[in-house]
């Protein structure tokens, strides 16, 4: 299945094309991204909204107005599912579907950012603005690493799995060898279109890369840019039907929750630990707090029970018994 943004909703397709859902949350969406691991379908637009949409059973989860305006950039971090988005006022807002507020801001550019890629080891950021700059940031620290200057604003950007970035300005694709950790000097490679291209992706385990213009789509061989050797239980670009169809199913076994997603996914790993005497505080605390509900639940219950009129038909109820 794949998820296809229209101008006033998002629709769920098929493989033969045919229209299966239509997610009426989901509109005015300038861009998506999808959570592999989590089946989350995330998407934003003109209104600023973070939604998250929950396509394995299909529960809408949650929805945060970021109060930073329309949304033109928005890129996910594979190394812990964290997804960025880029603003008009040049900051770059980190969001994890637990928490109603940015994990972070980075002011990353004086202009709107126009585009943002993550490298496949999630530690580095590549982000455009209106300034004509590309930066390249360290996700670690949140401290920019490297410059450069782009003839016009890059209107999207894509790191390969071997770290080769490509960008398209206006009419110019740009391909950047190592360009995250080492300072270049000039591209590895150029390409001057025929239309001004808006969007471009590296296929993955192949030497391609893909660019889409205003009158169409263009594919051009990148030597180097793919992975040669790939992890067939993680990702077989080699498949067969009944294969994908297993892997399928062990994908939805393996689901991880949303709740788990945080900026440093080792968390999970480590040990509480805190001495006794604050465990039992917390654990009194968690006891106290279960009781305060469970009363306020019985009272629930029991509210219009004691009204004066139930109260008169109750003991009329009990003189009739005792005759």
């Amino acid at each position: 299945m794949f998820a296809v943004a229209q101008k006033e909703y998002v629709y769920i397709y098929d493989n033969n094309g045919t229209e299966l859902h239509q997610l009426k949350q989901h509109n005015r969406v300038n861009k998506m991204v999808f959570l592999p691991y989590h089946f989350l379908l995330a998407t934003i637009g003109e209104y600023g909204i973070l939604r998250y949409h929950d396509v394995s059973t299909g529960d809408y989860l949650v929805n945060y107005r970021t109060k930073l305006g329309s949304c033109d950039a928005m890129a996910l971090n594979p190394y812990n599912a964290i997804v960025h988005t880029g603003h008009y006022n040049g900051t770059v807002a980190l969001w994890s579907p637990n928490v109603k507020t940015p994990l972070v801001k980075m002011q990353c550019h004086r202009g709107a950012v126009r585009s943002i890629a993550i490298d496949q080891g999630g530690y580095h950021m590549a982000t455009s603005g209106m300034d004509a700059q590309l930066r390249i940031w360290d996700i670690r620290n949140y401290k920019p690493v490297h410059e450069y200057f782009t003839p016009r604003p890059a209107d999207a950007m894509d790191i390969s799995q071997r770290g080769l970035l490509g960008l398209v300005a206006g009419k110019d694709v740009q391909i950047w060898k190592e360009a995250v950790k080492v300072k270049q000097k000039a591209p590895y490679m150029q390409h001057r279109l025929k239309f001004d291209g808006s969007s471009l992706q590296f296929c993955p385990f192949e030497d391609v890369l893909g660019v889409g213009h205003a009158k169409g789509f263009i594919s051009l061989l990148v030597p180097g840019a793919g992975e040669p050797n790939y992890d067939a239980l993680e990702v077989n670009p080699y498949q067969t039907k009944k294969q994908r169809q297993e892997s399928e199913v062990k994908q939805l076994l393996e689901k991880i929750p949303a709740d788990v997603i945080t900026l440093d996914p080792t968390d999970i790993l480590h040990v509480d630990r805190a001495d006794t005497e604050t465990i039992q505080k917390e654990r009194q605390l968690e006891k106290e707090a279960n009781l305060a509900f469970k009363r306020e639940k019985e009272m629930q219950k029991t509210r219009g029970k004691t009204a004066p009129h139930k109260l008169a038909k109750k003991r009329q109820v009990e003189k009739e018994r005792k005759k």
